[in-house]
């Protein structure tokens, strides 16, 4: 019982010169033939809520300390592929509702490997407007001593930008997550602006709006993370990427044991270092 009522607020509980680096960081961006770039990023999050039935009240809580690992490659003709696997190095739920001992879960080690293609349809860096297609597979390999999510996720995306000048880019993405064994599928609306305040520090404005579908087990409901991110230069092509995020959930319900959960929300704060090749 504990899994399915965590389960309700899991989804709340990713032309260089001489004289300048370069970054291919904006969703837009597809690398050059033969670039390559990596990606290390550290993440913590909390997410809090209320959770109800009709005879009782209660809270649920999670905790999260977290890191994605990711590599991409550029093979000419505007087409991009990168991989990516994520490590957990703590992740812990509690739920109580009140008079009762509280049920806890935790998850820890190696999440699921996944790969990603992006395509260019037309634009570039130096263009007015630029439109990128793609798709992600993300596959069930963690296993269920580990960290990994139980669902094989496919993912296509479409993204545009457009340089409107004086180093500002405007963007929007629209992503559907397809999930099995009767998990939410997701459809995820993006828009953000990205501004270079200097040839050292860029900034990175984005709201992401996360639609949640319903199965058998769960209501339909929606997410809203708000995020500020910005790249810091630190040498030549390398880049520190500090950021912090806002997270806010519609109500849900878990049908079959009638438990809702009501006010959630929570934070996130990360940190990526970025290289690119």
């Amino acid at each position: 019982m504990k899994k399915m009522i965590l389960a309700v607020v899991g989804g709340v509980l990713l032309t260089s010169t001489a004289a300048r680096a370069e970054h291919k960081l904006l969703i837009t961006d597809v690398l050059d033939k033969k670039q390559v770039e990596a990606q290390a990023l550290f993440e913590y999050s909390h997410t809090s809520g209320k959770l109800s039935t009709p005879a009782e009240s209660g809270k649920a809580t999670s905790n999260a300390t977290e890191s994605v690992y990711s590599l991409g490659v550029g093979l000419g003709s505007g087409l991009e592929v990168s991989a990516s696997i994520p490590y957990v190095f703590s992740e812990r739920a509690k739920a109580q509702f009140d008079g009762f001992e509280p049920e806890y879960e935790k998850r820890d080690g190696f999440g699921d490997f996944a790969v990603e293609a992006k395509y260019r349809l037309l634009g570039g860096e130096e263009k007015p407007c630029t439109v990128v297609t793609g798709l992600g597979v993300k596959f069930d390999t963690a296993g269920g001593n580990n960290a990994g999510s139980g669902t094989t996720d496919v993912s296509p995306f479409i993204a545009a930008s457009a340089n409107l000048g004086h180093h500002n880019i405007p963007y929007a993405v629209y992503r559907a997550t397809i999930r099995n064994h009767d998990a939410q599928d997701t459809h995820t609306v993006s828009l953000g602006l990205e501004k270079e305040l200097s040839h050292e520090v860029t900034l990175d404005a984005k709201i992401d709006a996360n639609f949640n579908t319903s199965t058998r087990e769960v209501t339909a409901n929606e997410n809203f993370t708000f995020e500020v991110a910005s790249y810091i230069q630190l040498a030549h092509n390398f880049y520190l990427l500090p950021s912090v995020a806002y997270v806010v959930e519609t109500d849900s319900t878990l049908k079959a044991l009638d438990v809702r959960a009501t006010s959630v929300d929570g934070f996130k704060g990360a940190v990526s270092l970025y290289y690119l090749f």
